[in-house]
């Protein structure tokens, strides 16, 4: 390419950073820098992730990063003033002064600034469909981690020929890698369709932050051989161990909307190596870890959304406390907080919480219509289930509106992965009240109310979670804390219990004027008795804003706010 036609590619090349890489980059205080992954096409760059040089999870990071996300640049955090980065042609550079983002573009000769545009979570939605993958292999190598890699690499090089086949669930569509269309049937006429038209056999929502999902089934083609030497035996008499394990894979890539359907096949085999290559790193630290001695563990996929994804191999059935150093260094890798679990076991990313197998309804707020305050509004970070009077065949109706409350913050920990413990029941909370001291153990099996001190009990005790207290004297008072609970929602995101007279309720959001003082409060009501019946739940007001009206002036009122652990 001549330096003309690079000068013009540079000046018509557009960069597009999505919006929470651009969110977690300017939160970074400390310095730093690493690699930029994204996406090219001939006329844009799009930054989706990075990797930073601090995180040392004892592997590529990148093979945590979905296909076909590549490195396309650097990025760099630092304090005041910068030089201009030296990058290669056509890679880009994003850098963070505390003060302002700035990015560049490789030239021919030196880097020059370009302008760039923030890809919101809805666009790119939208531009990507997600193609899903799962399978099963049965590792067996002698109990070495060379024998290991030269079995690894044995599979990748059939993963990566033509005998690696993608069957479209639920149609006749079969991919050959490096082949293109094997078979063809509905949903598509030919094989230069889009990948677009893939989601109608998927699942997606079209105002959903997470794209659509179509799922495919691996198969091995055993009428493609990758060798045409003959088969060599040979008998080897000396005493060896022979190692097994499985590996439940599941493949996660981004599928560009507008690429052929022909093309997807390579794409999903890449995404199979990366798989491969996590299922090495864990099975070779087995080895040489004696806590894991024995028969080899079996592993698992896992995925988790970061504003991108994010897809880890854990050895199946290991604590969490064992894997937290190894999910210490991804957090530094991939610019993660360091005090909010994001990639643990509970993290783990579901197309729809509301679409599992729960007879618990999540995120009741959402499609509600705004409160009419206009003032700063704070809702809930992160997913919670609605507990209400009457779930799970239990008749709690006129008494325990208070253990519903606990039961919804702690769903809100549960999603957000601070803890693998169940939902705690009735009889569970009252046994650890008595447990501690705080109650008779005639408590147990009773009907008896609890308040928000009691709340904080149980979920110091039974979650490790630590909570502040609020305390007033009426309910025009709440009035007087807007900017408190306006700051609890920005900062620590949980859902709030509030028990005042004999009623508890949750408190899910505000909306506060700093100006006026006016403020609307989000309100999760336990004492609905009903089905889980959405359209109910909102019309009639069992989730939904409320004035300040809504608290008797007369009462006292005691908050608890939980507070998030630091963990990672």
């Amino acid at each position: 390419m001549s330096p003309r036609n690079v000068n013009k590619f540079n000046m018509d090349t557009r960069l597009s950073i999505l919006s929470q890489l651009a969110q977690r980059v300017r939160g970074e205080q400390e310095s730093s820098n690493g690699s930029v992954y994204g996406t090219r096409t001939r006329r844009k760059v799009l930054a989706v992730a990075v990797i930073t040089d601090a995180g040392n999870p004892g592997h590529d990071a990148s093979l945590l990063l979905p296909v076909p996300l590549v490195r396309v640049g650097s990025f760099m955090v630092c304090k005041g003033d910068h030089t201009t980065p030296t990058l290669e042609e056509g890679e880009v550079a994003i850098v963070w002064d505390q003060l302002e983002l700035h990015t560049y573009i490789g030239g021919p000769q030196d880097a020059t600034p370009i302008r760039y545009t923030i890809t919101t979570e809805e666009e790119f939605s939208n531009t990507f469909l997600l193609a899903k993958v799962s399978f099963s292999l049965d590792i067996s190598a002698k109990d070495s981690t060379s024998s290991i890699r030269n079995l690894v690499q044995s599979l990748t090089e059939q993963l990566e020929s033509s005998a690696a086949c993608f069957r479209l669930l639920y149609s006749k569509l079969v991919l050959q890698n490096n082949k293109g269309i094997l078979s063809l049937g509905k949903p598509l006429s030919d094989s230069n369709e889009p990948v677009g038209s893939l989601s109608k056999s998927g699942t997606g929502n079209k105002k959903s932050s997470t794209p659509p999902m179509a799922s495919f089934q691996f198969m091995f083609s055993r009428s493609v051989c990758p060798t045409t030497n003959a088969p060599v035996v040979r008998i080897d008499k000396r005493k060896t161990s022979i190692l097994s394990a499985l590996l439940n894979g599941e493949v996660l890539v981004y599928l560009r909307k507008t690429m052929a359907v022909s093309d997807v096949a390579n794409l999903l085999s890449r995404g199979m190596v990366r798989q491969l290559h996590l299922a090495e790193h864990w099975l070779g630290k087995q080895l040489a870890d004696t806590k894991l001695k024995g028969s080899l563990t079996p592993v698992n996929s896992v995925h988790f959304i970061v504003g991108h994804v994010v897809s880890v191999i854990y050895p199946d059935e290991t604590e969490e406390s064992y894997l937290e150093e190894y999910r210490k260094e991804v957090h530094k890798a991939l610019l993660l907080p360091l005090n909010r679990p994001m990639i643990k076991r509970g993290n783990k990313q579901t197309q729809n919480h509301a679409s599992t197998k729960s007879s618990v309804l999540t995120n009741t707020h959402v499609g509600l219509s705004s409160s009419n305050v206009n003032g700063i509004v704070r809702i809930v970070q992160g997913t919670y289930g609605y507990h209400h009077y009457m779930q799970d065949h239990f008749d709690d109706n006129k008494w325990g509106c208070a253990y519903r409350s606990l039961q919804t913050l702690v769903s809100w920990f549960k999603y957000q992965g601070y803890t693998d413990n169940p939902i705690p029941t009735h009889r569970d909370i009252q046994k650890c009240l008595a447990d501690i001291g705080d109650k008779p153990s005639s408590f147990i099996g009773s009907k008896q109310w609890i308040g928000s001190t009691e709340v904080g009990y149980v979920l110091d005790n039974m979650f490790n979670v630590g909570s502040r207290f609020i305390y007033v004297s009426s309910g025009e008072e709440l009035a007087s804390y807007g900017r408190q609970l306006t700051m609890h929602f920005e900062i620590q995101g949980t859902p709030i219990m509030i028990g005042g007279g004999v009623l508890a309720h949750t408190i899910i959001g505000v909306d506060w004027s700093d100006e006026t003082g006016d403020i609307n409060f989000l309100i999760l009501d336990p004492h609905y008795t009903g089905s889980e019946d959405l359209g109910v739940i909102q019309s009639k007001g069992w989730c939904g804003w409320k004035s300040l009206k809504f608290w008797k002036p007369g009462a006292y009122y005691n908050l608890c706010l939980p507070q998030r652990p630091h963990c990672v």
